[in-house]
């Protein structure tokens, strides 16, 4: 296993083991509760990018050997977020309808280390848009007749992962406190890409290179259409350069049997004992579930896998 792994594994079962049962008094440990404070805390700074704020149940592990992997693998399933456990098809109203809306990428996010990571784990372009309601009039027009459009928000779908800085909203007396991000901020990560201008538009790689950049609108709103085209195209040519290379290393598509859900990545270890399959993804990331979580073709393709390398599956106990 390569050094300095990073595994996420929900501990939510491993909370229900340790909880009290309901008609308990509650223990008042101040320890305990600043320890979980602060994995909450930590939890959220990784974020999962298709739940907004993070997982406050999922803890980070940096592992450099098989056997550090085996002391903390406690049965949970890694990267993988149910509304209730016991149905995970269920719906709650609303909640499916935004996460769909944020996995196919419509609208604009207000998160930038949010959408960084979507970009990266949907492996799409990421559209920044540095726009300032208050002090750019042509910024709003841009949205109206452009960026905001219905036209573009279809051309946009399961394509493009799209992020909105508003230096109007950062500098407005009424709206500064819940402001996610000051003006100093939304300046300095302009200036990463060479942007001074309002409006400013940057396409991103979802390695985070800047693809192109537009630094501020004449007007011509043909030509930003184009030019933003452009850009993202140049930016899925090099995506899918990328994604040959790793397909030569191993990497893969695979696909969850019961949703559409789907991540690329690579066999790291099978676990025959447990029925579980650990998947390495580009940049280091290991996710966990479940075999039978997977389809068929992947099954068979894990069957195939087992047969070609013997020593990457942990044999089931006698």
């Amino acid at each position: 296993m390569n050094a300095n792994l990073t595994l996420l594994l929900p501990c939510a079962l491993l909370l229900a083991a340790c909880s009290t049962p309901k008609d308990a008094e509650p223990q008042d440990d101040a320890k305990t509760r600043m320890a979980m404070m602060e994995r909450a805390k930590a939890a959220q700074q990784l974020g999962n990018p298709l739940l907004p704020g993070g997982d406050p149940t999922a803890v980070n592990y940096n592992v450099s050997t098989s056997e550090e992997l085996e002391k903390i693998d406690n049965g949970a399933e890694g990267e993988v977020y149910f509304t209730d456990p016991d149905n995970p098809d269920a719906d709650i109203a609303g909640i499916t309808e935004a996460f769909e809306s944020k996995r196919h990428g419509n609208g604009w996010m207000d998160d930038f280390m949010a959408a960084r990571r979507f970009a990266r784990q949907e492996q799409r372009p990421l559209l920044v848009w540095f726009h300032d309601s208050v002090l750019s009039p042509r910024s709003g027009e841009l949205g109206e007749h452009l960026l905001d459009s219905p036209a573009f928000n279809a051309w946009c779908k399961d394509r493009v992962v799209r992020m909105k800085f508003d230096s109007g909203i950062a500098i407005d007396d009424k709206t500064r406190e819940s402001a996610k991000y000051g003006i100093d901020s939304i300046r300095r990560y302009a200036r990463q890409y060479g942007l001074t201008k309002r409006p400013a538009l940057a396409v991103v790689s979802p390695r985070g290179e800047l693809i192109m950049g537009i630094d501020g609108y004449t007007g011509f709103l043909e030509e930003t259409e184009s030019q933003i085209k452009e850009g993202v195209q140049r930016c899925e040519q090099e995506i899918r350069e990328d994604r040959a290379k790793l397909e030569a290393k191993g990497y893969r598509e695979w696909h969850a049997a019961k949703n559409d859900a789907k991540v690329f990545a690579k066999i790291q270890r099978i676990d025959d004992e447990h029925g579980r399959v650990y998947l390495k993804k580009d940049g280091g990331r290991i996710s966990r579930t479940k075999i039978a979580n997977l389809c068929r073709e992947d099954q068979e393709y894990i069957e195939q896998y087992r047969r070609e390398h013997p020593k990457k599956s942990k044999p089931k106990q006698p």
